[in-house]
């Protein structure tokens, strides 16, 4: 036997429509700038498309892809930023947010402003200032280091050390957004239990993994999946800082996809490296999903 119907009232029905009404233009936004792309693009990807031309060659453009050894070398410097940028935004953010709680709300702001400047100034111009401190002839960090090594150091020479330096130049760029995000799920939790963990005889330690932790697990879950996506996606400071080299090895797959369409004029090659990229964001995201879901049910 079928359940009965759910009934509504007239006034509940009359929410139900302008709820729709509101929720329109974001729907319609949604199918212009995201699902109309990102079909189209997938389209393209199957085709030889340059500027005034478009001939479908199937799978042509993957297979090349998987033969480039430029799509390797931006897949791999792009692992490595993520391996490196995702724990300094999701573990680093919450120590500082965590350390300042003890502390009058004046140094809260204070270091919540400082963090987030970086966050809101000019990319090109916090690129222009690292540039010229980390010059290989007048940059006063590696005058510094001349000094102490007694050789002339260039950091983008080689990948081993340019790839962690614009890892670390990303992560702090973005750390304040994520302390905010972790200062108002601090903010959330009731002082009552810290109160109770220290009459208990509960350390710091204790009140950080018994408590902070379990209670901000959903707001870590949030941080590190964005964090990942957000690395996977890097484009701007490598750009701007190496332009993807020496030789594609500080590259990302972003930057490759510029490359190609704007570049060499490679639209269906570069759809299909969207497509790409659009895959494996898709699946760490899937996965760290589940892994973080499966913790969050054991707390």
């Amino acid at each position: 036997m079928n359940p009965k119907k759910q009934k509504y009232t007239p006034r509940e029905r009359y929410k139900a429509r302008w709820a729709y009404v509101f929720l329109a233009p974001w729907l319609l936004m949604f199918l212009i700038f995201y699902a109309y792309p990102l079909i189209y693009g997938t389209i393209v990807s199957f085709t030889n498309y340059t500027i005034g031309s478009m001939k479908w060659i199937g799978l042509e453009n993957y297979r090349t892809i998987f033969t480039d050894y430029r799509f390797w070398r931006s897949l791999r410097a792009t692992i490595f930023y993520m391996l490196i940028v995702m724990p300094l935004q999701v573990f680093v953010p919450l120590w500082i947010a965590n350390t300042i709680q003890a502390y009058k709300r004046g140094f809260n702001t204070a270091v919540k402003l400082v963090a987030y400047i970086p966050g809101v100034t000019c990319s090109v111009a916090l690129v222009l200032a690292w540039r010229f401190m980390l010059d290989p002839n007048i940059g006063f960090v590696t005058s510094f280091l001349k000094k102490i090594f007694g050789a002339r150091f260039s950091p983008f020479n080689t990948a081993s050390t340019a790839i962690p330096i614009i890892a670390v130049l990303i992560a702090f760029t973005n750390l304040g957004a994520t302390l905010i995000i972790y200062s108002a799920a601090l903010n959330a939790i009731p002082a009552d239990y810290y109160e109770a963990a220290e009459l208990d005889g509960a350390t710091r330690w204790d009140q950080l993994t018994k408590i902070t932790i379990p209670l901000l697990q959903p707001t870590i879950v949030y941080v590190f999946i964005t964090s990942t996506i957000g690395a996977l996606q890097i484009f701007v400071i490598p750009q701007l800082m190496t332009q993807g080299g020496p030789n594609f090895m500080t590259s990302t797959v972003l930057l490759l996809i510029y490359s190609a369409a704007f570049g060499d004029n490679k639209f269906g090659y570069a759809s299909a490296l969207g497509v790409i990229l659009f895959l494996i964001t898709a699946i760490f995201a899937l996965i760290q999903f589940r892994i973080t879901r499966r913790e969050t049910v054991e707390y």
